[in-house]
């Protein structure tokens, strides 16, 4: 009975040290949190949180070629009406100050009374400044 209980016992250990880790860190929690903060401004339109949450020295490159600024980017989103912004298979890695955000951007819009769907992969790049976590860089990309 004894060599029973100690070989379920060991099972169980062994089971548990198999487990992967799902849990986050502070600073990855953080960065979900601002990934999320801009996908709901996007879809509202928000020029204040847009704000706010991006770098002042912002490159966001698009997925058909210009690379634009902060000023430029905020300009240009606030022109598109999105009706819904999906993130899909959403991957974080957070090194220092620095966090690597890579997703699939599927959503819907209407710009100057044509609507249209996208579908693209986007990199960004945050960046933890004076505390806070702001989007430093971003590049499309046709999937």
């Amino acid at each position: 009975m004894k060599m029973k209980r100690l070989i379920t016992v060991l099972l169980l250990l062994f089971s548990l040290l198999n487990l992967p880790v799902f849990a986050q860190s502070a600073d990855e929690r953080a960065v979900v949190s601002q990934v999320e903060t801009m996908r709901k401004a996007m879809i509202a339109g928000d020029r204040s949180v847009l704000n706010n949450v991006l770098a002042d020295r912002l490159s966001y490159g698009q997925f058909f070629g210009p690379v634009d600024n902060k000023t430029q980017f905020i300009d240009a989103l606030v022109k598109v009406a999105f009706t819904r912004i999906d993130l899909k298979d959403q991957k974080i890695q957070v090194d220092g100050n620095t966090a690597i955000v890579r997703h699939k951007f599927i959503a819907d819009a209407t710009e100057n009374g044509r609507t249209h769907s996208i579908a693209i992969g986007v990199l960004q790049v945050w960046k933890k400044i004076n505390n806070r976590w702001l989007l430093y860089a971003r590049q499309g990309y046709k999937l």
